[in-house]
């Protein structure tokens, strides 16, 4: 990054940073850092990359799949980092400094963006250095970058280039966004450990396919719209043989399904008898009726696979864990979505991922799904008896159990709207203000036979409107 698009990322981070809780720091890959944070009003992913020719800093709405094991310099972080207390550019060059709070004390994580060099430095409040993510034992004069060593910053490299005032395309809205644009694009379809991506692409490969054949579907249905008519032509035709002759091309009849009768023009072929006319309408007749029975069928089947795929994608683009990824792999899998195995996620690595648990106001226990195998579990095996089931209504999301069991206890308001609040904060419509989300009994909820996992059918509901709650 040149120096001028730094300090332009950095004012805009300086208005949305300062102050920042630090609530997750993870280390997907070993030079990238992402740092998930709370300013009061959104939640934010800061990315920060070492990576030679892409290492960069900006927010980023990518989400990334993180190791089973932080590595150390991410575990360090998380020790030593609870705030963001402010972000500036130092020294006048490439170097970004985050001034932080955490247990320990006050520390500074200076960012140098200086190419192959660049590198992460974390320093106490008085200059020395706790640990590097890149740890460089100086050779012949060259900088040492140790823990217990005083920092030094490096020797200035800037040219005049990289201090010349840039402009912002309009298609960009900031240069955050700019910024995450230009590196992360090209990155991600390039970077084979970006196993979350490689997912989000072929679901989204699927959801075009199955969207085009909605409209195909529905193009088909329209025409067979007119079967009926088709019999009732047919009934007119064998009603009125004496007025038909061989050659005839089109016959006027009176239409008695209609009262009073009306005339109608009816089309004939001119090579058949006028039986055979007849024979011909009620062919249509029933080649229709069963051609829309069976794209009714079709548009059904077709319309729940686009709502699976559709709570994929929402799971892939939510905040998972690893072991949320590789399960939501397997499920691809199964249906041949997903053809080619990625060698660190062919096999599953990892215990499976258990569902989220919250307790209401009252004490009864919570319980939602982050991916489709949890789902199911919720709604098939946890659910029962008196529970409550809830889920955001016309939209992707958990599935969320709310267990009453045969507890006395009242269940009262604030339970039914905490329970559907976590609903609506762990689905599509998360950022909304507020969200519409259906309540129903165990009784009212069931999973159709042969249906993909994380699909049910509500029988009776009622709705309760909620602002979204999330417990990260």
């Amino acid at each position: 990054m040149k120096l001028e698009l730094i300090k332009n990322v950095v004012i805009e981070l300086k208005q949305q940073l300062s102050g920042a809780r630090v609530s997750k720091i993870h280390q997907p890959l070993p030079e990238v850092l992402v740092f998930k944070l709370w300013n009061g009003k959104d939640t934010l992913r800061l990315l920060v990359s070492t990576e030679g020719q892409k290492s960069r800093i900006h927010l980023t709405e990518q989400s990334w799949p993180n190791p089973h094991i932080p590595p150390r310099f991410s575990q360090l972080l998380r020790a030593r980092i609870t705030r963001i207390n402010s972000i500036s550019v130092v020294n006048d060059d490439r170097i970004v400094q985050l001034d932080c709070t955490g247990k320990h004390g006050d520390c500074r994580l200076l960012f140098e963006i200086i190419g192959k060099r660049s590198n992460l430095i974390l320093v106490d409040g008085e200059g020395v250095i706790i640990d590097v993510l890149k740890r460089i034992v100086g050779d012949g004069g060259s900088r040492s970058l140790l823990a217990g060593q005083k920092y030094a910053f490096p020797a200035k490299n800037v040219t005049a280039a990289e201090q010349k005032p840039m402009v912002l395309d309009d298609l960009y809205p900031s240069w955050n966004d700019y910024v995450d644009k230009l590196y992360t694009e090209g990155e991600y379809a390039e970077n084979k450990l970006d196993f979350s991506r490689q997912l989000q692409l072929a679901v989204n490969r699927q959801i075009k396919k199955i969207k085009k054949r909605i409209v195909a579907i529905e193009k088909d249905y329209e025409q067979q719209q007119n079967f009926e008519a088709n019999r009732q032509a047919g009934d007119l035709l064998l009603a009125n043989l004496h007025s038909i002759r061989r050659g005839m091309t089109e016959v006027e009849l009176y239409n008695f399904y209609l009262q009073p009768a009306e005339p109608i023009i009816i089309k004939l072929d001119p090579l058949l008898e006028p039986q055979q006319n007849a024979q011909m309408y009620f062919k249509r007749y029933k080649k229709g009726r069963i051609g829309q029975d069976h794209s009714k069928r079709r548009l059904l089947e077709t319309r729940r696979e686009l709502e699976w795929l559709e709570q994929v994608d929402y799971q892939l683009k939510d905040t998972v864990k690893n072991s949320d990824i590789e399960e939501i792999a397997v499920e691809l899998r199964k249906v041949g979505l997903l053809k080619d195995k990625n060698r660190l996620h062919s096999k599953k690595t990892l215990q499976p991922s258990k569902p989220h648990v919250a307790t209401s106001p009252s004490g009864f226990k919570i319980v939602w799904g982050r991916n489709n195998r949890q789902n199911d579990e919720i709604s098939t095996k946890i659910l029962k008896g008196n529970d409550l089931w809830f889920h955001a209504a016309n939209a992707s999301g958990s599935h969320v159990v709310m267990k009453i069991g045969s507890s006395t206890t009242a269940v009262i308001d604030t339970d039914l709207y905490y329970a559907a609040s976590i609903a609506a904060g762990y689905s599509k419509l998360k950022n909304a203000t507020k969200v519409e989300v259906m309540q129903a009994e165990a009784k009212n909820v069931h999973k159709p036979k042969h249906c993909k996992a994380g699909l049910v059918n509500v029988l009776k509901y009622v709705t309760l409107l909620v602002p979204p709650l999330r417990l990260d």
